[in-house]
């Protein structure tokens, strides 16, 4: 049951009020009350309280309560209806004569707005004998003007009792919204409790709003509910409350909720204008209310009055005092986080500072990581300035710097804008260096961006000491224009001009740049890139990784050239930082590098596992800027076949639109093209195809940088272009000879092996295990052996059981890391998702023949999955049936080549080995 507040929102009522518990002493005065009124007593009772404190619903608690006690009940208030606004229901002076019938109550709401002579008259009532058996229950509403006139004072002193409705208590408010549903813990009822001051209409309010919130956590419940709008009902009841109040208490109100929570009383005196005499009224009018202006309580009423004030005051009242408040906490040496929030209210012009102040709010907030507030600082401070004024080149320039990690194709055009307006060649180069160092491989903004600075030599014949700046300079030159012919190999002689030692950051980042240049294009030798790979890396603090800088194009290089160990040594440290910091866009781009080094170096299962996490905690879309991560997850998902993976890839790419060719889009086309139907194949081969070509006019030789054509040749196959297959795999084969990778040659021999017929297919397969024996990649050695024993043994030549039992060892080894990621875990982390294979046994069955093998005990095995023994055993023997084996010694051998079978069943054109 409800009834009408005095605030025009509706509380509970009932027997047991939640109003009404906590507040037990104002009940046992109505009781009270009630027996005296039936000794032949007349009674008066006044109950007094702030707005929304619940005394209407604790004058219909009374009515309930009187009428179970077989009171006659009759309700008035204050005012009367708009077409009769004289008070309704209020006493006159009673008539002579004793009473007859049952004893009576009457119930007066919102007494504070009769007028003075029904006041009086009450008053006289309440002076007289009070010859008539009688109850009054009347309520006023405390910090009301009206409540304060000196007729209403009369009456509250004449009263028998005074019942002050007190904010509700933890318990009062675990009963209010017991009583609507809301079930709230120990720590949420307390913040709950603080956010309303324990007023029932607020909330009452915030638990409606709440009702509407989709998908909070309930931690985050409150802030949600608070960010949504006041219910229209409150806004109305909270303004009337205010246009009651004097003039001093509205202005500060209306000064504080433009302030804010800065808790500066001072400045809040100042900004209202108010003389001390004024201000102390105001703070007076504002207490009684249960309103305190000096720390913003309760925050849901400030909030309403905040909503209020935006509403209410006309936008250059707005304006004016917002401006007024940034001088007043600029003079006070208030810091830019606070007077920011002013700033961003103010037009441009209304303060000489604002420039000043929003640049130095950016840098801070750009080290607390609040990058989004520090772009709309700058974004707002470059209103300031005139269109060519070289002080708006200067905050371009900080805004591309803030925009990199958010929006590169605004990074970029702002970077090209500011250069436009910057005079000096050192702060136009600045800016270029100032750009991260690996988009200059993928944005097409960025020759633009180099065009604006006028290159390395124009900065040294500026004559400044400026040989840093150069060297950054040139790394971006030489990596905006990595795709010319001759590219690799003026990198590969530049490289060897640089002094060897360990070099300033500027000469590092260069090598990386000229290191990756000769990679890719096969100029600089394996082992001498191998070599600089772990020199310049092992000079890059793993703490300070970021997406974007050289350490990325040493990874590339060195996952191409076989640094394994210090490449994953180095993922490994630079993950646990920036899992520490919570950057899941670099965990993500750091666990797609890791997922493509350990798939380079044959450890399939680690690579399945870092590329299913990458794709599991990746916050946003991969784009091309992201192409080491691309090229990484897009390699590792079409080598494992696992179709759950490449879906989940796929949704998380992102293709450049306005582009020759988007690598995220190339990579999409291979993922799709692995399962589309025949009919749809030529059209996603076009793009592949066209990149394979660019990539030959470029002299690119390192497969492991650019796999496009790899990635073709299974689609062709399936299209039935067998011919065009063998052409990607023979120009594989020679750039891979190239570029001096034992490890893709004998990879793509193998897979040329498989595709061809014929003695020339024991040829190229006998070539692909010799070249492959020389390497560490055991995994793709024992895809070769499968291949090459299996056509000698077709074929009837000899040798093939050795070659065959070497690759049965093989499996036997490789099958353990398999056998970890079909238990759930991989390096002792627990694992969500299984990898492909083992032969049509389920996910359970895999998890328990796998723990078994690695030499769990049924016990242990139950334990482990969160099962009982019982069914660990039933599964067992399925597994058995399943497998012909019997028990655990026939389990161990069959499983463990099963598991390692697996791993060479996911490579690559794998089912024709």
């Amino acid at each position: 049951m409800t009834a009408q507040g005095d605030d025009g929102l509706t509380a509970p009522t009932a027997s047991g009020d939640p109003v009404t518990r906590g507040r037990t002493h104002g009940v046992a005065s109505v009781r009270a009350a009630m027996s005296r009124v039936r000794g032949g007593s007349a009674v008066f009772l006044a109950v007094v309280g702030p707005p929304g404190a619940g005394r209407t619903a604790f004058l219909a608690t009374v009515a309930g309560l009187a009428a179970g006690e077989g009171f006659a009940v009759r309700h008035g208030r204050g005012v009367g209806t708009r077409r009769d606004p004289r008070p309704t229901g209020l006493l006159g002076p009673p008539g002579p004569g004793t009473h007859s019938g049952p004893p009576e109550v009457y119930l007066l709401d919102d007494l504070h707005e009769a007028d003075r002579d029904s006041l009086a008259g009450l008053a006289r009532w309440c002076d007289g004998p009070r010859t008539v058996p009688l109850l009054v229950v009347a309520a006023f509403r405390r910090g009301d003007p009206r409540t304060d006139r000196p007729c209403v004072h009369d009456l509250l002193a004449a009263a028998d009792h005074v019942i002050s409705m007190a904010p509700l208590g933890r318990a009062g408010v675990r009963a209010l919204l017991g009583e609507r549903g809301a079930t709230l813990t120990g720590t949420q009822l307390s913040d709950w409790t603080h956010a309303t001051g324990g007023n029932p209409a607020l909330l009452v309010s915030l638990l409606d709003r709440a009702r509407t919130s989709r998908a909070v956590a309930p931690a985050d419940l409150l802030d949600a509910t608070r960010a949504r709008p006041a219910p229209e009902s409150l806004r109305s009841r909270v303004s009337e409350v205010m246009n009651g109040q004097p003039e001093s208490a509205r202005r500060l109100a209306h000064c504080a909720v433009i302030l804010g929570d800065t808790g500066d009383a001072a400045v809040l005196a100042r900004l209202s204008g108010l003389d001390p005499a004024q201000l102390a009224e105001g703070r007076r009018a504002l207490l009684r209310l249960g309103w305190d202006v000096d720390h913003r309580e309760p925050p849901v009423l400030w909030d309403c009055v905040s909503e209020i004030a935006e509403e209410g005051l006309p936008p250059a009242c707005r304006a004016a005092l917002h401006t007024r408040a940034v001088e007043l906490l600029h003079g006070s040496g208030a810091p830019p986080e606070r007077i920011v929030p002013h700033l961003l209210e103010i037009g441009p012009g209304e303060w000489a500072g604002t420039a000043g102040v929003l640049g130095d709010a950016a840098d801070d907030l750009l080290r607390r990581g609040s990058v989004d507030l520090a772009i709309r600082c700058l974004r707002r401070a470059l209103r300031e300035f005139p269109p060519d004024s070289a002080q708006r080149g200067t905050f371009l320039a900080a805004l591309s710097t803030a925009e990199q990690g958010v929006d590169t194709s605004a990074a970029l055009r702002h970077a090209v804008q500011a250069n436009q307006l910057l005079t000096s060649v050192r702060e136009r180069a600045e800016v270029v260096a100032g750009v991260p160092l690996t988009l200059f491989l993928t944005a097409p903004q960025t020759a633009s961006v180099l065009a604006s600075a006028g290159g390395p030599e124009a900065l040294r014949d500026s004559g400044a000491d400026t040989e840093g700046l150069a060297l950054r300079l040139e790394a971006r030159v030489r990596l905006g224009t990595v795709a010319a012919p001759e590219a690799p190999q003026d990198a590969v002689e530049r490289l060897r001009t640089l002094v060897r030692g360990p070099g300033s950051a500027a000469e590092r980042e260069l090598s990386s740049a000229l290191v990756f240049a000769g990679t890719l294009g096969g100029r600089l030798p394996r082992a001498e890139a191998a070599g600089l790979v772990r020199r310049l890396l092992g000079q890059e603090a793993p703490q300070e990784a970021s997406a974007h800088a050289a350490p990325a194009l040493l990874i590339a290089a060195g996952t191409a050239t076989g640094v394994d160990g210090p490449v994953s040594r180095w993922l490994g440290s630079a993950l646990v930082a920036a899992r520490e910091r919570g950057d899941e866009a670099l965990v993500t781009r750091l666990l797609s590098w890791r997922a493509y080094g350990a798939l380079q170096a044959g450890r399939l299962a680690d690579a399945w596992a870092d590329a299913s996490d990458a794709c599991a905690v990746a916050p946003g879309p991969l784009t091309d800027d992201d192409w080491p991560a691309v090229v990484g997850l897009t390699s590792v998902a079409l080598e494992a076949g696992d179709t759950q993976l490449s879906g989940r890839l796929g949704a998380l790419l992102e293709e450049r639109q306005g582009v020759g060719i988007s690598l995220a889009g190339l990579a999409d086309r291979a993922l799709r093209a692995r399962s589309a139907p025949v009919t749809e194949l030529p059209l996603l081969l076009d793009e592949l195809l066209k990149a394979a070509r660019l990539a030959e006019e470029k002299a690119w030789s390192s497969r492991a940088l650019f796999p496009v054509d790899l990635w073709s040749v299974a689609p062709l196959l399936r299209a039935g272009r067998k011919e065009d297959a063998l052409r990607l795999l023979s120009r594989a084969c020679e750039a891979a000879r190239t570029a001096g990778s034992h490890s893709e040659v004998g990879r793509t021999l193998r897979l040329w092996g498989t595709v061809v017929g014929g003695a020339y297919s024991l040829s190229l397969l006998a070539e692909s295990v010799s070249v492959l024996r020389e390497t560490g990649n055991t995994l793709e050695l024992g895809r070769a052996l499968t291949a090459y024993g299996s056509r000698l043994r077709a074929a009837g030549r000899p040798g093939s059981a050795e070659l065959l039992a070497e690759a049965d060892r093989i499996a036997d080894a490789a099958g353990e890391s398999v056998l970890w990621c079909w238990t759930g875990t991989l390096r002792g982390e627990p694992r969500h998702a299984v990898p492909p294979g083992g032969r049509g046994l389920s996910d359970t069955e895999r998890r328990v023949a796998a723990l078994v093998v690695l030499g769990h005990t049924n016990q242990e095995t139950a334990a482990a999955l969160g099962v009982t023994r019982r069914a660990v055993e039933k599964t067992l023997t399925r597994v058995y049936r399943r497998m012909d084996v019997e028990g655990r010694s026939g389990l161990v051998p069959v499983v463990r080549r099963m598991a390692g079978r697996a791993a060479f069943a996911a490579g690559m054109l794998s089912e024709r080995l």
